[in-house]
């Protein structure tokens, strides 16, 4: 019988910063992009991380990393 997916959260893109981790992450999946070390680079991913957000699939990305 396959397991089916109950969300916990709604997809939205946050941005935090914890001891362990900086980064943007979908609240409701979990995918994510950390926060690079370079300022250069932190300018081009937060002009790319919002499109890369939209085109992401939950369930594509949940059903990825629940198979690891």
């Amino acid at each position: 019988m396959a397991a089916s997916m109950e969300w916990q959260h709604e997809r939205r893109l946050v941005f935090e910063i914890s001891p362990g981790w900086r980064g943007w992450f979908c609240e409701r999946c979990c995918w994510s992009r950390p926060l690079p070390e370079s300022e250069a680079q932190r300018t081009e991913q937060a002009k790319q991380v919002e499109s890369d957000f939209k085109a992401h699939d939950c369930e594509s990305f949940a059903r990825a990393q629940w198979k690891k």
